[in-house]
């Protein structure tokens, strides 16, 4: 009877470990823990809201919907296809994670688009990338590894071997069946595992989430990075290939909006500075990752930015002037500076809608007798910059084929050498006035200049990234010092304005480096605002207008303070910024949904909702409460909304249209 006992009870072993054994999602299984693992890991890299249960859930739900079609699939197949999917999320994941290091965002559809400029970027890339990171990738070895065991061990030949030379027949209808009904179950599974606490999510704190053009990290939060990139590639397909345009609402609230800035803009046109310039020429310089923090600060006893220092004394400089850029980073600035209006939330409008019809700057001047020229030591190609100047109407762009490399550093000749070449440029054009824009480069990420060119020492800081960063702004400053002797030997000098700006920050975003260099402990306000102002001065021939304004301004303003120094009314022109000159006051608002009008500011949560952000006074620096913000918030929401459906739908013209 025992024998018979242990015999039944082993069958019965044996069975169920067989019927475990052909269990079709083992694989995946392991593929999904794998998978949560990791992003689980990278949401602690990222900081910005850590994972809650929701987006446990989220992620699961997604990982399942990622592989539960591997059960219809036989076992050499589905080893090998979930060893791909591995490898493929794994790669996504380590991509999110170095371009959030540096971008403070999410890859999206429209920045794979710009994949083209990633070779531009190595070297930022390798200092970005961490020893521990490979945690993404080590599993990745194993599953090929395993995939080709696979391949080789369930080969029919070696089957039928191993079963007395029978071959095994195809898989039965009824095995069909069951795997067909488990990967229902599984999608089943899956669909609600994403669905439930999204909407819970979506009816609660975050509200019209997915109606706007939100910051991408309130929707990671909510989503989940795989389910962020499902809602983007969504949102990208709805865009371009499904959109039904744009509603007669969104084009009368642009229209309204536009009307009411205009009243502001027009207040320009009465005041003392309208005119101040007329007739001059002009040179802006977009400095690379210029920030101002470094202006009037040493090292060692040692000025960073001595010719800066002398020349921003002598200028009118903004010292609350913040960048207002997102993913397209340098090219946002300059569509901003030129064009007045916002960046889109993910991309770069260069790439996305260069053949949409902007009001730019170089278009105005043109109109005005002005000969403009844009000019930047790199690929014409690099932010798709030769199709978008055609059409901002630039007189020429200057792009790297037109320099000599006599200075080569960094991802091009120096700024030095730029710069001097720039001034042979102009004057060899020989046109009188002139709209010079000049791009810098030699202060773009990682800084690794070398010490015989910048000739600064960091002291504690050397060995450091934020410590090469100083060295890079060091040398940049000479550069603009010999610009400077250079327009006053040409005799352009005292018939010139010249503008300067910062495009960015440095995304060096550790508050100690900031802390030590500058004596003190900065607050999370103060760390937002440092990252986020850049300088800018504007140099009246002889010195005139001289000195130093509070006002809140940024890079939209400067399109509509050109126009006012010059003496142009804005006519029927569509711009958003409205001049740093004028007495007219407007809150300066980022990217993120965040915004400063000089007396507040404003900080969104990363769920971007206004009643769980953070509110600061800047008379004393503390924090508020949000109710100081809200009117803010919500008008600053309603200024991305109107940009963004300009932007998009190429409203431009219709709103001139209707003037």
């Amino acid at each position: 009877m025992n024998t018979q006992l242990r015999t039944t009870a082993s069958k019965g072993v044996k069975l169920a470990a067989g019927g475990l054994a052909s269990w079709p999602y083992w694989g995946a299984m392991l593929v999904v823990l794998s998978i949560v693992y990791k992003l689980n890991w990278l949401d602690h890299q990222l900081n910005v809201g850590g994972m809650n249960h929701w987006k446990w859930k989220v992620n699961y739900g997604a990982m399942v919907i990622a592989t539960f079609w591997v059960v219809w699939l036989g076992r050499r197949a589905r080893a090998v296809s979930l060893a791909l999917l591995d490898l493929t999320i794994s790669v996504l994941l380590f991509a999110d994670l170095v371009y959030f290091r540096y971008f403070k965002d999410f890859i999206s559809i429209p920045v794979l688009l710009q994949a083209n400029q990633v070779s531009s970027l190595e070297d930022s890339i390798w200092s970005l990338v961490h020893r521990g990171d490979l945690v993404l990738l080590c599993d990745i070895p194993v599953a090929l590894a395993y995939a080709v065991w696979a391949c080789w061990y369930w080969r029919p030949a070696r089957i039928a071997r191993r079963n007395g030379g029978v071959r095994i027949r195809s898989r039965s209808r009824s095995r069909l069946m069951l795997n067909t009904a488990l990967a229902g179950l599984l999608l089943a599974l899956g669909i609600s595992m994403i669905v439930g606490p999204v909407n819970q999510q979506k009816n609660g704190w975050a509200s019209g989430l997915f109606v706007g053009n939100w910051w991408n990290i309130p929707i990671y939060n909510v989503t989940g990075l795989l389910g962020f990139h499902g809602y983007d590639t969504f949102r990208y397909a709805k865009e371009h290939w499904f959109s039904g345009g744009v509603s007669e609402s969104q084009v009368q609230e642009a229209k309204d909006w536009f009307d009411d800035r205009k009243l502001l803009q027009e207040q320009a046109e009465s005041e003392p500075m309208f005119g101040a310039a007329k007739g001059k020429n002009v040179l802006m310089i977009q400095a690379e990752a210029f920030q101002s923090f470094l202006i009037g600060q040493s090292v060692g006893g040692q000025q960073i930015t001595p010719n800066l220092n002398a020349l921003v004394g002598k200028s009118l400089y903004f010292s609350n002037f913040y960048h207002q850029t997102g993913q397209g980073r340098t090219s946002d600035a300059d569509f901003l500076t030129s064009c007045s209006l916002h960046p889109m939330p993910t991309g770069s409008v260069f790439i996305r809608f260069a053949d949409h019809d902007f009001n730019c700057l170089p278009e105005i001047l043109n109109a005005e007798g002005y000969d403009t020229t844009v000019h930047h030591a790199y690929d014409g190609s690099f932010w798709n910059r030769n199709n978008m100047y055609h059409n901002m109407d630039y007189g020429k762009f200057y792009s790297i084929k037109d320099f000599d490399d006599d200075e080569p550093l960094g991802w091009s000749i120096g700024d030095k050498s730029f710069l001097q070449q720039t001034v042979d440029q102009i004057k060899e054009r020989g046109a009188s006035p002139f709209y010079a824009f000049a791009i810098t480069i030699s202060g773009h990420h990682p800084f690794n200049l070398p010490d015989y060119k910048t000739e600064f020492e960091v002291g504690d800081f050397d060995g450091t990234t934020f410590g090469d960063y100083i060295k890079a702004a060091h040398y940049v400053d000479a550069a603009i010092g010999e610009l400077v002797d250079r327009l006053k030997d040409e005799g352009l000098w005292d018939n010139t304005v010249l503008m300067m700006y910062g495009d960015h920050d440095n995304s060096l975003y550790d508050k100690k480096p900031y802390e030590q260099l500058l004596g003190k402990s900065l607050s999370d306000e103060e760390m937002d605002a440092i990252i986020r102002k850049v300088p800018f001065f504007i140099h009246f021939p002889g010195d005139e207008h001289a000195g130093v304004s509070e006002k809140a301004v940024g890079q939209l303003d400067t399109a509509p303070t050109i126009m006012q120094m010059l003496g142009i009314p804005m006519g029927d022109n569509k711009m958003m910024g409205v001049s740093m000159l004028s007495a007219a006051e407007k809150p300066v608002v980022f990217r993120t949904g965040g915004f400063t009008d000089g007396k507040v500011y404003y900080m969104p949560s990363n769920g971007g909702m206004a009643d769980a952000g953070s509110c600061y006074s800047l008379a004393d620096g503390t924090a508020t409460d949000l109710s100081a913000c809200t009117a803010g918030k919500a008008a600053a929401d309603r200024e991305l909304r109107v940009s963004d459906v300009v932007v998009e739908h190429d409203l431009l013209p219709e709103l001139k249209k209707e003037d």
